[in-house]
C-alpha cells in the first residue's frame, strides 16, 4: 500500500507517535545486550570473561551505545529516529563482532543473533528503504564476525544460509505488519474525517468549522485581512413541508456542493445550523467576499430539485484586528438578519448601525 508523499509523512509521524514510548525504552537494550553477548561468549570459551572486561573495544561500544541510546530518547523526528535507529543497530552488532576472537569454536552458535536483530527490528520500521538498509548492515556485521574470529568455510555456509532466509523473513515480517498499520491509519483518518464533517454536506459541521475558525484567527496579525460570511436558504422550510424531507436534503446538499467548489487556501466552509452556512474568507476584504457571494448566490437560485429551488441571503463582516470569532460571526450574523428582514436574496455587508 503506497501512499503519496503528504500523506506518507503523516503516516510516518503518526506510526512513531504510536510507537515513541516502547521504542524510547528499547533503544537503552542496545548496550545491555553487548554486554550480554560478551557473557555468553565467555561461557562457550575456556578464557574467563575478565579477559572480555579488560578489552577497551568492549568498553567504548557500551559507552558508544549508551550516549546514542540517551540521544535518541530526545528526537522528535520520525525519520531522524529512524535513521538514527538503524546506525544504533549496525553498531551495536559490530560491537559485537569485535569482541569475537579467532579459533572461537562457539561462534556458530552466537550467529543466530545477528540474523535475529534484524528480524526483531524489522517490524519497527515504517519505511522499505529503512528495512532493507538495517537487514544489509547487521549481516555485513554478522560477516564482520566471522572474519574476525577466522571462521572456517562451512561457518561462512551455515551464515549466508541463515542470513538468506532471514532477509526474506525480516521483509515479509515488515510488509506483513506495515500493511496492517497502514489499514489502520486509513481506518483512524476516515473516521477523523467523518468526525470533522456533517455527513449530509460533508462541510465542516459547526464545532469543528468553530475550533478552525479559532485556530485561524490566532495566527491573524495586525493588517492581515478576513471575512466572515453567513448565507441562509430562503424559505427552505417550505421545500421540506410541501416536498419531504428527502427534497430538502437533496437540495441542501446541491447548495454544499456549490460551496465546496469556493474550497481553497485560506478558506473554512461549514455547516452551522439546518439550512445555514459560514465561511471564513482570509486575505480578502468585503467587497471580495461581496463577489464572491454573489456569483454563489446564482448558482443557489438556479438549482433545482424536483419542483422546488430556493434563493440565499448573505451576510458579511469584516475581521477586526483583537476581535473574537464569536465576535466577528455575530456581526456577520446581524448582517444576514438585516438581509432576511428586507427581502431575502439579497447580500448585506455589517455596518455600524446594524448593531441597533
Amino acid at each position: 500500500m503506497v501512499f503519496p508523499p503528504e500523506r506518507e509523512a503523516a503516516y510516518v509521524k503518526r506510526m512513531f507517535g504510536w510507537q515513541r514510548v516502547r521504542l524510547r525504552r528499547l533503544v537503552l537494550l542496545a548496550p545491555l545486550l553487548l554486554l550480554f553477548f560478551v557473557a555468553v561468549e565467555a561461557l562457550l570459551m575456556p578464557a574467563p570473561l575478565t579477559d572480555w572486561l579488560r578489552d577497551p573495544v568492549l568498553w567504548a561500544g557500551f559507552v558508544v551505545l549508551l550516549a546514542i541510546a540517551l540521544w535518541m530518547r530526545t528526537i522528535e523526528n520520525a525519520d531522524l529516529f529512524a535513521w538514527v535507529g538503524v546506525g544504533l543497530q549496525t553498531l551495536f552488532l559490530v560491537a559485537c563482532a569485535l569482541t569475537t576472537r579467532p579459533g572461537h569454536g562457539g561462534l556458530a552458535l552466537l550467529l543466530p543473533m545477528f540474523v535475529a536483530t534484524p528480524l526483531v527490528t524489522a517490524p519497527f520500521f515504517a519505511r522499505t528503504r529503512t528495512v532493507v538498509i538495517a537487514i544489509v548492515s547487521a549481516y555485513a556485521a554478522g560477516a564482520l564476525a566471522l572474519w574476525h574470529s577466522s571462521a572456517g568455510s562451512t561457518v561462512w555456509l551455515a551464515y549466508g544460509i541463515q542470513a538468506l532466509a532471514g532477509g526474506i523473513t525480516a521483509m515479509a515480517m515488515h510488509g506483513t505488519v506495515d500493511a496492517s498499520r497502514r489499514a489502520y491509519f486509513l481506518a483512524e483518518e476516515e473516521l477523523a474525517q467523518r468526525a470533522r464533517l456533517d455527513a449530509l454536506t460533508s462541510v465542516l459541521n459547526r464545532r469543528h468549522f468553530i475550533e478552525m475558525g479559532e485556530a485561524a484567527l490566532a495566527r491573524l496579525h495586525p493588517g492581515d485581512l478576513l471575512v466572515a460570511c453567513f448565507i441562509d436558504l430562503d424559505h427552505f422550510k417550505r421545500v421540506n413541508d410541501e416536498g419531504g424531507h428527502r427534497l430538502g436534503d437533496q437540495l441542501l446538499s446541491a447548495v454544499a456542493q456549490c460551496l465546496l467548489d469556493l474550497e481553497g487556501p485560506g478558506r473554512l466552509i461549514g455547516r452551522v445550523g439546518g439550512e445555514e452556512f459560514a465561511m471564513l474568507l482570509s486575505g480578502m476584504r468585503a467587497g471580495d467576499a461581496e463577489q464572491i457571494t454573489k456569483d454563489l448566490c446564482e448558482r443557489i437560485a438556479s438549482l433545482k430539485v424536483d419542483v422546488f429551488s430556493c434563493t440565499a441571503s448573505v451576510g458579511i463582516a469584516e475581521w477586526h484586528h483583537g476581535e473574537s470569532l464569536s465576535d466577528l460571526l455575530h456581526r456577520a450574523d446581524l448582517a444576514l438578519l438585516h438581509a432576511k428582514r428586507t427581502g431575502r436574496n439579497r447580500i448585506v455587508r455589517w455596518q455600524e448601525h446594524l448593531a441597533a
